[in-house]
């Protein structure tokens, strides 16, 4: 149960970073990072979904 909840934490944090770099990418990443962004909240909604097949 534990592993469960550390991997959809992991999740929920890959797809927050998301968000921040699709509000505030500018910055850090240039002109066009939307693209990487859009990246980071799919990968992170792929863990939250793995998350609960994850088996011990």
């Amino acid at each position: 149960m534990r592993r469960q909840n550390a991997v959809k934490a992991l999740g929920v944090l890959v797809c927050l970073i998301g968000a921040f770099l699709m509000g505030w990418g500018d910055p850090i990443l240039g002109e066009n990072h939307t693209g990487i962004a859009t990246v980071a909240g799919i990968l992170g909604i792929g863990i939250i979904s793995k998350s609960k097949r994850i088996t011990p």
